[in-house]
């Protein structure tokens, strides 16, 4: 995987990318923004469970 210079990758990113999310920057990070689509993604939270990767949010020591 290669990311422009500058960006950061979260420890989810390859697993993000491996599932075809569609990825942006998100404050020098390199995020999943979606995957299927919108749409898709709300009904299947609804059905099932989701995740959100919040893991540039911190850093554990």
């Amino acid at each position: 995987m290669s990311l422009p210079a500058g960006l950061r990758a979260t420890p989810l990113n390859p697993i993000h990318r491996r599932l075809g999310a569609r990825m942006v920057d998100f404050g020098g990070w390199d995020m999943p923004v979606y995957y299927t689509g919108i749409l898709e993604e709300h009904h299947a939270v609804r059905r099932s469970v989701g995740l959100f990767d919040v893991s540039h949010m911190g850093e554990i020591d």
